[in-house]
């Protein structure tokens, strides 16, 4: 009886780990100072104070490129046949200029997505919402805008805030674990045009120190 009732616990508990995504699946982990993934992405800056910044991921370190896409053609690998999206909700703290250069320091969360039906649209950043949130992430950027060129380069701190399970193919998976830390960087082009169009960038995320070792 009593090694029944431990039996039944431990089932129970797996189950709402799994449920939960905090403790189930195998994670992908990625040595400090490699390439964690890559994105490709847009910013639409809707006021003064509030940017989204949205788009997908393109490579996912410990996956393939048929893990992370739903066509095998790579000129199709794009927005609209990736499972891994995100979406990142930021406010600006404040805006520096410095000669040519504009530095803008916001906060937000980043959160990213898994679609097993695949349907993003750059005209619609909701459509990168669209699916599992896997991974919310604790989010501070600075933005140095060159005002003479008009180019951007980014950089932003990312702490998971908690990691959620999900299955891809046969397999339970996690991207990551509360605390883990990534130093992320893009480069891109601000809104041009009447009306503006969105901006638009590409970088990686390098994995860190986690923010608490404990």
């Amino acid at each position: 009886m009593t090694v029944l009732i431990l039996i039944t616990a431990f089932v129970m508990a797996s189950t709402v780990a799994n449920a939960n995504g905090t403790q189930g699946g195998r994670r992908l982990t990625t040595p400090i100072g490699d390439i964690a993934f890559e994105v490709v992405g847009q910013v639409s800056n809707l006021s003064p104070t509030v940017s989204k910044q949205y788009g997908y991921l393109s490579h996912i370190n410990g996956l393939s490129d048929s893990e992370i896409f739903t066509s095998s053609n790579p000129t199709m690998q794009n927005e609209t046949t990736a499972l891994f999206t995100f979406i990142t909700d930021a406010v600006t703290e404040r805006v520096i200029t410095n000669g040519r250069l504009r530095i803008v320091n916001r906060v937000g969360t980043t959160t990213i997505y898994y679609d097993d039906t695949p349907d993003g649209t750059f005209a619609d950043l909701e459509s990168f919402r669209d699916g599992q949130a896997i991974l919310t992430l604790n989010y501070r950027q600075q933005v140095i805008l060159d005002t003479a060129d008009n180019t951007f380069t980014v950089v932003n701190l990312l702490t998971v805030e908690s990691a959620e399970s999900f299955v891809l193919g046969n397999e339970l998976l996690r991207l990551g674990k509360d605390r883990d830390h990534f130093r992320q960087f893009y480069s891109g082009a601000p809104p041009t045009g009447t009306p503006a169009l969105n901006g638009v960038f590409a970088g990686y995320a390098v994995a860190i120190e986690p923010a608490d070792p404990n």
